[in-house]
């Protein structure tokens, strides 16, 4: 989820908060039927959590994957379409040995650790972004899904597969339309849960 209280994210033309749309795919993934996994929500309400909370509560959990459920914003009204985002590696930031490295327990290698974390599972996160495009743009036919790179908050510290969905541009009149429908949430729904279906029994 992205923003919730008082922090309500992207705000569409017609008053659409990225908050509900979020909130409300996030339900519908959650209450998808015949599941062969369990979906737990970093946020079941209107309430906030700040961003590195939300991947604290999967590490946590120990899950199997995350899943981060916004959507996007731009001042060009033309902007739109759906995007899956996996982290993007950078270069330069391994923890260092010598003699004024940071001592374990020291906030500075606490941080270190959390901002390496997703190294080693960024070649999964990626099959995870594949396969959640391919059942996307199979179910979705208004709109094909796009996949990117991004240095991004919330995937950085997740030890697990990880993405980040942006399920359309609410600045987009076009796009807010779609997402205010609920046959279209529902079908979104179903594509997400059907990749994770599918990611499973890939790695299995």
């Amino acid at each position: 989820m992205y923003r919730s209280g008082s922090e309500y994210g992207v705000q569409g033309p017609a008053g659409t908060l990225e908050k509900s749309v979020a909130l409300g795919l996030a339900q519908l993934i959650a209450d998808q039927p015949k599941k062969n996994y369990k979906v737990i929500l970093t946020r079941s309400d209107d309430y906030w959590i700040d961003i590195p909370g939300r991947t604290a509560v999967a590490n946590h959990l120990k899950a199997d994957l995350f899943i981060s459920i916004h959507t996007g914003g731009s001042f060009l009204h033309q902007a739109k379409g759906i995007t899956i985002f996996y982290y993007k590696e950078l270069s330069g930031h391994a923890l260092e040995t010598g003699s004024n490295s940071s001592k374990p327990g020291d906030a500075a290698n606490h941080q270190a650790l959390w901002d390496n974390i997703q190294d080693g599972h960024i070649a999964s996160s990626k099959v995870l972004a594949q396969v959640m495009q391919n059942n996307i743009n199979n179910q979705l036919k208004f709109s094909k899904s796009k996949i990117q790179n991004a240095d991004l908050m919330v995937l950085k510290g997740a030890d697990m597969p990880a993405i980040l969905i942006e399920v359309g541009y609410l600045t987009n009149p076009g796009d807010e339309k779609k997402l205010q429908s609920p046959e279209v949430l529902s079908n979104f729904a179903k594509a997400i849960c059907n990749g994770i279906e599918k990611f499973f029994q890939i790695q299995n």
